[in-house]
């Protein structure tokens, strides 16, 4: 939805200083800083606001959109915001449609776009069903949880680990890199892996190297670095990223909040089995 801001008086203000304003307005609301930073982010291009990401509740999505409209420079909002609520309910319609998931009750619980299945099914072929349903809903962020397979044990949750593009990522040898790319499995929308860059030096100069690293790897984990485990292998040991590997996800595959489709690779094997299952059909 697009909101613009017909008042607006013709002076000049650089994006930068739009944002930053929105940000310092926004952050003066209690119930917006207990969101969690890292659920969304504020973009400006021209004076259009770009609001993406996920929030609790419609009144937060509201609340956010009018008090973006009415800085100073801001022509007009686009809010992507996605509410737990509504994604919530478009699981639910997705797995009642199914006929693999549609007899069972699968409750659904949704914070900030992460999602946890529950309820019971009779085999792991009904598991993975709901699991690849729910994560073919495109605003979903990943899938933590799934229902429990009768008479086993319950599965121990996901973490909900984003390694963000541009974050410093450090090993325990004070060796430091950049994350430039992510691998995500498309079946739960979760990140598996983090393509990190880091300068080596070999026989007297410096070389690139695109290291991949798992998030098991990773002790720490926010918005500007990742640090790697104290115990951990370092990073300049773990095997370099190959394009064959892990190949780019399909242009017209919505990646999760807050990745864009160029800097997202999947597992080669789910690439293989998504070609052929489209030329099956």
């Amino acid at each position: 939805m697009i909101t613009s801001n017909a008042k607006q008086k013709p002076l000049f203000y650089s994006d930068d200083l739009i944002r930053d304003e929105i940000w310092k307005a926004i952050l003066r609301y209690e119930e917006i800083r207990a969101l969690g930073m890292e659920s969304f982010s504020i973009s400006v291009q021209n004076g259009l606001v770009l609001l993406t990401g996920h929030v609790s509740k419609k009144y937060h999505r509201a609340l956010m959109e009018e008090i973006a409209i009415t800085q100073p420079g801001v022509h007009a909002v686009h809010n992507d915001l996605v509410v737990d609520s509504d994604l919530t309910l478009q699981i639910a319609r997705s797995l009642l449609k199914d006929e693999r998931t549609c007899q069972f009750v699968l409750p659904v619980g949704c914070v900030h776009g992460w999602i946890r299945l529950g309820g019971e099914v009779p085999s792991h072929e009904v598991q993975l069903a709901a699991e690849e349903i729910t994560a073919q809903v495109p605003s979903v962020r990943g899938v933590l949880s799934r229902p429990k397979v009768i008479g086993e044990i319950n599965e121990t949750d996901r973490q909900p680990i984003q390694p963000q593009i541009h974050a410093k990522t450090y090993d325990y040898n004070r060796q430091e890199g950049v994350v430039t790319q992510v691998v995500i499995q498309p079946c739960n929308r979760l990140v598996t892996h983090a393509v990190v860059s880091a300068n080596d030096f070999c026989d007297g100069k410096f070389v690139f190297h695109d290291y991949l690293v798992p998030v098991e790897a990773m002790e720490v984990v926010n918005k500007e670095s990742v640090l790697l485990k104290r115990n951990g292998p370092p990073l300049n040991t773990f095997p370099t990223f190959e394009l064959s590997d892990c190949p780019l996800a399909p242009l017209d595959w919505q990646p999760p909040y807050p990745y864009s489709v160029e800097t997202v690779h999947w597992p080669l094997e789910r690439r293989e089995r998504a070609k052929s299952e489209l030329n099956f059909s």
